[in-house]
């Protein structure tokens, strides 16, 4: 693995144990969210309200202002619930095992490891799911899932570069 590459790695795993927001970025992201959007936010994992705000900046930085796609990066992990750190480095590192453990899981909701990957896998479609059950716009929902319309394509690459990045 090239040295930026481990780096990166190694940062995002710190972040992930030890996941801090500032109180101006959670006005940010509330000042950005509606309601039953906010709710979600603040339901999520303390280091999955880190990333989507970082991703959430990366896009604005880009010079996006689509509120519905800042929101969907806001909320775009949403779907994971709680998952341990173990088991997200185990999926950047052998995803054919988190697959394995999640086969054969049929509800991803509740507690345990297999559920916990199942709820990795399936994340996307989880997350969409749960945002349009909290009032979420159409584009938000489809940004989750990943299933833009052919226009909207280029703002779903955009989404998955600062997702990437962060």
């Amino acid at each position: 693995m090239p040295l930026p590459r481990a780096a990166y790695r190694a940062r995002q795993f710190l972040q992930a144990l030890f996941p801090r927001t500032d109180a101006a970025a959670m006005a940010e992201a509330r000042a950005m969210l509606a309601d039953g959007e906010w709710r979600l936010f603040e339901g999520m994992a303390a280091r999955d309200r880190r990333h989507g705000i970082e991703v959430m900046r990366r896009l604005r930085t880009a010079g996006e202002h689509d509120r519905d796609l800042l929101a969907a990066a806001l909320l775009h992990d949403c779907g994971k619930g709680d998952v341990p750190v173990w088991l997200r480095v185990a999926w950047v590192a052998t995803p054919w095992a988190v697959r394995a453990l999640a086969s054969g899981v049929t509800d991803p909701d509740g507690p345990g490891n297999r559920r916990a990957a199942r709820r990795l896998l399936d994340h996307a479609r989880l997350g969409a799911a749960r945002a349009r059950a909290a009032g979420a716009s159409a584009a938000t929902v489809r940004y989750i899932e990943g299933s833009a319309a052919p226009e909207e394509q280029a703002k779903i690459a955009m989404l998955r570069a600062a997702d990437d990045r962060s």
